[in-house]
């Protein structure tokens, strides 16, 4: 079964994305919105800011009645773009100095201050905030000096994120190609398995459980997703029936059809990865 994701324009070349500059004007050429769920397969650090002292503690918020873990959408970005550069093999840009001339550039946007160009990013994700409750539970821990004229670890003490916290995981594309997408959902899956969050290489593994992509602007947040309980499963499925915002609902993707799709286009990249053009 052809989905209306298969039926996007392949690529945008960057002069057809400097055509339509701005997220809003970008959004009269459509946009996607993808629900799901990312959940910790091993324990992680998300600090927002240092603070003073030998503790680092995990970013905490009050939110629909409860305090939850706090996860800034930025950090998942960031990783994600390291991913996409790699395994899309661009050469001169990075993520200190984006060229503003690949198509890392063209889906997550930049500003290079040497040629003053810019682009905004199609790529929309919200913050991630936990189903489940914070819980204040510090781990005391050391750490051993680089310096082998120092003989002494150095105690510090950690609040982390405990393996198996989920977050409704809510992105939104504008402007959106068959491109756009495969290399979001493909860089998701690498990135995940890569590691979030500070000292990611021994920690901050996740996984993504995609449940709608909805061909619209479809009106979810983790606000809705998170008020009165914890089955966000259940309240995803709801939305899926019914979607709130300007949605095409015969074209909304959940289940089988999804998880396919998802499949086939996380595995390689002949699904996705083809021409550029408007067609």
């Amino acid at each position: 079964m052809t989905t209306f994701i298969e039926q996007l324009p392949a690529r945008w070349e960057i002069s057809q994305l400097f055509a339509t500059p701005g997220r809003i004007n970008m959004l009269r050429e459509g946009v996607i919105t993808l629900v799901g769920v990312k959940r910790l397969e091993s324990e992680a650090l998300f600090v927002s800011s240092e603070g003073g002292g030998t503790l680092r503690e995990t970013a905490k918020v009050t939110f629909a009645g409860k305090e939850r873990y706090w996860w800034l959408a930025r950090k998942v970005a960031g990783v994600m773009r390291r991913v996409m550069l790699a395994e899309l093999n661009v050469q001169g840009c990075t993520v200190d100095v984006p060229c503003i001339n690949c198509m890392v550039c063209g889906l997550l946007g930049g500003l290079n201050t040497t040629t003053n160009q810019a682009l905004a990013s199609r790529v929309k994700l919200q913050d991630l905030i936990s189903v489940e409750e914070y819980e204040y539970d510090e781990k005391f821990r050391v750490r051993q000096p680089d310096d082998p004229n120092i003989t002494h670890p150095t105690p510090f003490q950690e609040v982390i994120v405990p393996p198996g916290t989920r977050f409704p995981f809510i992105v939104r594309i504008v402007k959106p190609s068959r491109f756009d997408v495969g290399a979001f959902l493909y860089a998701n899956r690498i990135a995940d398995g890569l590691g979030y969050g500070n000292y990611s290489k021994l920690r901050g593994d996740a996984s993504t459980h995609w449940l709608a992509i909805f061909d619209g602007f479809a009106h979810v947040s983790a606000c809705d997703l998170l008020t009165d309980g914890d089955d966000i499963e259940v309240r995803t499925k709801a939305l899926a029936d019914a979607p709130p915002g300007p949605v095409n609902k015969a074209n909304t993707l959940a289940g089988e059809t999804l998880e396919e799709l998802v499949r086939e286009w996380t595995s390689g990249k002949e699904a996705w990865g083809g021409e550029s053009g408007s067609a």
